[in-house]
C-alpha cells in the first residue's frame, strides 16, 4: 500500500517543482520590471502543488 501512496505523491512533488523552475525562469527573465500578475500565478500554481502533495501524504 505504501507503494500506491508514495506513486500518488510523486506527480504533486513534480508539479511543486515545475512550479518552482517557471518561478526561476520568470525572475530571471525579468529586465527591469516585475511581471508582479505572472509571478502571483505562479507561487498560487506553486503552492497547491506542495498543498495537494501534503493531503495525498497524510
Amino acid at each position: 500500500m505504501s507503494s500506491t501512496s508514495a506513486s500518488a505523491s510523486a506527480p504533486s512533488a513534480l508539479s511543486a517543482a515545475a512550479a518552482n523552475d517557471r518561478i526561476r525562469a520568470l525572475v530571471d527573465a525579468a529586465d527591469g520590471t516585475w511581471p508582479a500578475e505572472a509571478y502571483e500565478v505562479l507561487l498560487l500554481e506553486w503552492a497547491a502543488a506542495l498543498h495537494n502533495g501534503m493531503d495525498e501524504a497524510a
